[in-house]
């Protein structure tokens, strides 16, 4: 049966239409790509710049609350209810207390030596 498709002389098949059509079809899907990508990263921006007011004062009360913290920290060491404080709230997660090397006493370890 596929003898007689090769054998008829009006058979000129080309390939141009169905890849144009392929072609034509891909240019239009990237395009659409494109647009939606571009229309993302605007609604992105725009969100991202109502949002620096409250990132800013995140920031402002984080260091806030770290100074907080430092101040009860140093309270902690002269008053017996600050102390108290400070261990309900290392207990609860609240605060970690990471101890500092650079305020200690002791003179700074010597270099080692390359022989």
């Amino acid at each position: 049966m596929s003898d007689e498709f090769d054998q008829n002389p009006d058979n000129n098949y080309s390939p141009f239409w169905p890849l144009l059509i392929l072609i034509i079809g891909l240019l239009g899907w990237s395009g659409y790509q494109v647009y939606a990508t571009n229309s993302q990263r605007v609604v992105f921006n725009e969100q991202f710049q109502s949002a620096i007011p409250t990132i800013q004062q995140a920031q402002t009360v984080s260091n806030q609350y770290v100074a907080l913290m430092k101040d009860l920290v140093d309270t902690a060491q002269k008053d017996p209810a600050a102390a108290q404080i400070v261990k309900d709230a290392v207990r609860a997660g609240l605060i970690q207390i990471h101890p500092n090397a650079t305020n200690s006493t002791a003179p700074p370890a010597a270099p080692a030596s390359t022989p």
